[in-house]
């Protein structure tokens, strides 16, 4: 009777198993099958596929990791931040989940100051910039700085660690994580930027140029957001009385991307200073055409210096527009 026993138990476990390594088995292509749709940036297929392959296999750490991915990829954060607890609490030795998890918390507080502004001013959250100097960063800065510590080289974690100390007015350590994380050469924009407009804001002036120059140079142009880079840096010559670099800088932003508005606002500034008024008219006037409640106050601006261009061009007493120095030497040789 034992034998019989102790054969139905080794029966058992066998299935067991079996059943099991064929749960592993769908997880894998349930993951294989997210892979591809987050490839395609078919969020919402990747995400029922993910999530069927951590039902199957509910230890597979590397589907809730892209489980996050996708809903990272839609901008929800608090189901991205979910995911990545559970990647976290099977693999903790991985700095690459830890770093996930605490970015995406930290974008979820943001969201939620967004939100929380957005209901007072009866607007919409991205048209609202909160004072993040209260929130709550602590979870999110404890996993990123437990990411640096796994795997140093991580350089989106000291950014984020940079911007926790940067929203919560600690800009000496803001600058120095910002500076960790150039030194491991991220081939994108967003560290050399943070860095450049903390050294503007200290008027580290040639200190901010640098950093800018050096982000152009090293980040590939094809890279998202590199039209930040160039107006950052069209800043940086600005502050400096730089008109001409100003304005180069100022141009290849646009170049690079047209909904810059920023940048069309700002080299418009240039070309005032630089006594350039239709330049400028055109600018500001395509200026005034952007959308979006933020730049409202910009508008204002802009609309102000279209009135002194307006005042500078109209002589005195109304009559014809005011010449410029070259259209008045034509009009000289055809008179």
């Amino acid at each position: 009777m034992k034998l019989v026993a102790a054969l139905a138990t080794a029966g058992l476990l066998f299935g067991s198993a079996g059943c099991f390594d064929q749960s592993k088995n769908e997880s894998r292509k349930a993951q294989k099958e997210g892979m591809q749709a987050y490839k395609d940036r078919q969020y919402e297929t990747a995400i029922e596929r993910f999530k069927k392959a951590t039902e199957k296999w509910p230890e597979n750490h590397m589907a809730y990791y892209m489980l996050a991915g996708s809903y990272i990829g839609k901008k929800a954060w608090g189901d991205a931040a979910d995911a990545m607890a559970k990647a976290v609490q099977i693999a903790p030795e991985q700095g690459m989940y830890n770093m996930v998890y605490g970015y995406t918390l930290y974008e979820k507080a943001v969201w939620a100051a967004k939100e929380e502004q957005a209901r007072k001013e009866e607007k919409k959250p991205d048209q609202v910039v909160p004072d993040l100097t209260s929130v709550n960063f602590e979870k999110a800065l404890q996993h990123l700085q437990e990411a640096t510590k796994l795997n140093p080289e991580l350089w989106r974690a000291h950014y984020y660690i940079g911007r926790i100390y940067r929203d919560t007015g600690k800009s000496k350590e803001a600058a120095e994580e910002f500076s960790k994380a150039i030194e491991s050469n991220p081939p994108e924009v967003a560290p050399y930027v943070g860095l450049t407009e903390l050294y503007r804001s200290w008027d580290y002036t040639d200190q901010a140029v640098a950093v800018a120059e050096l982000g152009v140079a090293n980040v590939p142009e094809g890279i998202e957001n590199f039209t930040d880079l160039y107006y950052v840096l069209g800043m940086g010559y600005n502050d400096k009385r730089m008109d001409d670099k100003a304005i180069d800088a100022f141009t290849k932003a646009l170049d690079i991307g047209r909904d810059n508005h920023k940048a069309r606002f700002q080299r418009g500034q240039v070309y005032f200073r630089k006594g350039d008024y239709e330049k400028a008219r055109k600018d500001f006037e395509d200026f005034g055409k952007s959308g979006g409640a933020a730049l409202e106050f910009a508008k204002q601006m802009a609309n102000k210096m279209l009135m002194d261009i307006q005042m500078k061009l109209s002589p005195p007493g109304g009559g014809a527009e005011k010449l410029s120095p070259e259209e008045a030497v034509k009009q000289g040789k055809n008179g």
